[in-house]
């Protein structure tokens, strides 16, 4: 495979994931709003890219050869600078994001706890 074959299977790809997990910045977005929640600190999507895109680099060390490292590297870098050139979608209104979704994935926890919040 050789540098245009690669690029013209980034491209590709792109089409192929969004018929299939929906547009992307959607997708990025329930991502660093998930892994927001799991750290605790507030996670924008070109934190996610980056993070995808380490994850390819990482692999490489075993399956150097494995052109999928490439052509997804290259999509989750892409995905970056698209996202860089955002305006920064972590702000306050996370946390509320964050909350309205911890009330919907654990309410009975939240409903729980919500007596016990400023005590």
């Amino acid at each position: 495979m050789n540098h245009r074959d690669v690029l013209k299977e980034a491209a590709s790809l792109l089409g192929e994931r969004g018929k299939e997990y929906g547009p992307e910045d959607a997708c990025f977005q329930r991502s660093a709003d998930l892994a927001s929640i799991i750290l605790n600190k507030s996670i924008s999507k070109y934190d996610v890219a980056m993070i995808l895109h380490a994850n390819k680099l990482a692999r490489l060390q075993e399956s150097r050869a494995k052109a999928d490292h490439y052509v997804d590297g290259i999509n989750y870098l892409a995905f970056g600078a698209q996202f860089a050139q955002q305006p920064s979608s972590v702000a306050v209104a996370v946390e509320d994001d964050i909350k309205a979704m911890a009330s919907r994935l654990a309410p009975d926890y939240h409903e729980r706890n919500a007596e016990n919040v400023g005590k």
